[in-house]
């Protein structure tokens, strides 16, 4: 009997004990909560004032109450980033690399957008650092996507390669195509420095990673030439039309140079007129018309722009065509109104006559290997703008079959 008694009067003191401890946590929590709508009304408030220092400050004082509120100021970095206020940014990203609250993979994160931020801001030896710091977290993929960003950004082609092969053992998808251009870079590099030898090494490793890159095989007679190796030369670019055809006007010049060298004008008139079919171009039209008026004279050359022109009609063309016509003609009526003809469509054919990306639509006078809008590399055939509207062409692959089509 005294054992249930004592237990009759223990109970309703347990109860009241547990009682007084929610009422004294539902108090505590309940304080906690008045304050936060304080700091977050405040920091919007000065948000939609145009205040951004000052919302900052307010948002990271909610941050020094509760440090469940890391995704808030997250969301406001990438806010500001995206403003382009790239400075508030960071500020918001290194106030949080130096929280000691937040989780490891919180910091981590952290520390990457604040390397993209200062990416963003130029601000290239603070980013690599940042993404260099990241190397051994879970991370570390898209530091190095990062890190590939910046060096191409800096043209530190050696260390691009690098951090090409390295994205590509944490299993990411890097194209041969574009390691192969950074080789390309890489020789440029040493051609211009005059070291024909070391550029010509890079080239033969821009082959082995892309047996399909044209740039290298063009760079490489190019190399060829400079040394007066001509018969060389040739045969290299002859060699690039197997990997991409619609690239060839890029050397038509040199090529018709070249065999002016060796002597062997026939040949190259004829292998410039066998490309100028199979490939239209304007730009190997312009070089035909020169070598044939240097060997034929200006009539066979002005016959042979019309011929041309009238197979495949262009205002690109046709303003060449009449440009040829004017040379050397006397000022009289009928000549005053095809030099007006000429110049209402030379300026609407300056628009024409650019390059353009397949990719982003950039368009720019001077041929690119990387397109200076979007950063993807082969994505500008040289081709103008208004033959790629005539003939479709693929900037990524060799075009045979197309090119027989047409």
């Amino acid at each position: 009997m005294e054992f249930e008694t004592w237990w009759l009067v223990l109970i309703p003191l347990i109860f009241s004990l547990g009682w007084m401890a929610a009422r004294l946590e539902k108090r505590s929590d309940a304080s906690e909560r008045g304050q936060l709508p304080a700091s977050y009304f405040k920091g919007v408030n000065f948000l939609l004032s145009e205040q951004p220092d000052k919302a900052i400050d307010a948002f990271l004082e909610v941050a020094a109450i509760d440090t469940h509120t890391v995704e808030l100021h997250f969301a406001l970095a990438n806010l500001f980033r995206k403003k382009g206020e790239i400075d508030r940014a960071i500020r918001v990203h290194q106030f949080l690399t130096t929280r000691e609250q937040i989780t490891p993979a919180d910091r981590e994160k952290a520390t990457y957008e604040l390397g993209v931020d200062f990416l963003r801001a130029g601000i290239l030896d603070r980013a690599e650092q940042a993404f260099h710091s990241l190397s051994g977290s879970d991370m570390k993929a898209e530091a190095s996507r990062q890190l590939l960003e910046l060096y191409e950004l800096e043209k530190a082609w050696d260390k691009a390669i690098a951090q090409a092969h390295k994205l590509r053992e944490y299993g990411a998808d890097v194209p041969a195509g574009d390691i192969a251009h950074f080789y390309c870079e890489l020789a440029a590099q040493f051609i211009d420095a005059g070291d024909l030898n070391k550029g010509k090494a890079e080239l033969q490793n821009a082959l082995l990673t892309d047996a399909q890159n044209v740039r290298a095989s063009l760079l490489l007679g190019d190399i060829y030439f400079t040394q007066n190796q001509f018969e060389e030369a040739i045969g290299q670019w002859r060699a690039a039309e197997r990997q991409n055809p619609w690239y060839l006007p890029l050397v038509g010049p040199n090529m018709w140079a070249a065999f002016k060298k060796l002597e062997r004008e026939e040949e190259g008139i004829a292998a410039l007129l066998e490309y100028c079919t199979m490939y239209p171009s304007i730009d190997l039209l312009l070089v035909l018309a020169q070598a044939v008026e240097e060997t034929k004279g200006p009539f066979a050359a002005f016959e042979l722009l019309r011929e041309q022109v009238r197979a495949r009609p262009s205002l690109l063309g046709l303003d060449k065509l009449l440009e040829h016509q004017l040379r050397g003609k006397l000022d009289d009526d009928r000549m005053q109104d095809l030099r007006l003809t000429r110049e209402l469509i030379s300026k609407h054919t300056q628009r024409l006559e650019r390059y353009r990306c397949q990719s982003c639509g950039f368009q720019a006078k001077k041929f690119y290997w990387q397109c200076p809008g979007c950063a993807n590399w082969d994505s500008i055939v040289p081709r103008r703008a208004e033959e790629l509207d005539f003939y479709p062409v693929s900037a990524k692959k060799a075009a045979h079959t197309q090119a027989h089509t047409h």
